[in-house]
């Protein structure tokens, strides 16, 4: 696995994965309250490691607004995931987080750019990896 990539099983897909995560997960914002991301444990999972998804709301904005945001959200997570890939691969432990947009809306904020959103998902990621066991 390339050490910046993204790929198909670093994402949750599944519609069942998705209800667990909305379902039984933890949510927690960042300082601006811009992002949030909810997530959830997987613990004594033999392929340790991480999927992520983003998620927008259609009342944030047009549906190329909507997209630019979760193409930001990933690609700032791709640039960052060392942050908590490689502990939750050391201790066996899949972890499913959906990042989604709290106070973020194309009204507030038109023009968005990747330095807008990368310090909000790293500030995240350090969050959730203090709660690894």
């Amino acid at each position: 696995m390339k050490k910046f990539s993204l790929t198909r099983n670093e994402r949750v897909k599944k519609k069942k994965d998705f209800e667990c995560v909305f379902s039984s997960g933890k949510v927690i914002y960042c300082a601006d309250l811009l992002i949030k991301s909810i997530f959830v444990f997987d613990i004594n999972s033999k392929p340790g490691g991480v999927k992520i998804a983003a998620a927008v709301s259609k009342t944030a904005g047009t549906a190329v607004w909507r997209n630019r945001v979760k193409r930001l959200i990933k690609e700032s997570y791709r640039l960052n995931k060392h942050l908590i890939l490689y502990k939750a691969q050391e201790k066996n432990i899949m972890i499913r987080i959906v990042f989604s947009a709290n106070k973020l809306s194309q009204a507030k904020k038109n023009k968005l750019r990747l330095k807008d959103i990368c310090p909000c998902v790293v500030e995240l990621l350090s969050k959730i990896s203090q709660q690894i066991c």
